[in-house]
């Protein structure tokens, strides 16, 4: 299986999938959750779905909602820092 971040997000099943902006991030009410990688895990889940939950199957898909955790995080940071200066 050769799915690209791209092609994972498109499995999600939403209408247009987008990632969240950092600004909405920043912006929201405390109260909110909001996932800025919530496209990816919601492919995670429907490959375990579809695979019966064997985890071996879904292994593009969990590397694809780590990359993008690794970037929100990365983004968060230089975020913050920026502020700072």
């Amino acid at each position: 299986m050769s799915d690209t971040t791209s092609d994972i997000r498109g499995l999600s099943n939403e209408k247009e999938p987008r990632r969240i902006t950092l600004r909405e991030f920043e912006n929201k009410k405390s109260s909110k959750f909001m996932d800025p990688c919530g496209i990816e895990a919601k492919a995670s889940f429907k490959c375990l779905d579809d695979n019966n939950y064997d985890k071996s199957l879904c292994n593009e898909y969990f590397e694809a909602y780590r990359n993008c955790k690794q970037m929100w995080v990365r983004e968060r940071r230089k975020a913050r820092h920026d502020k700072t200066i």
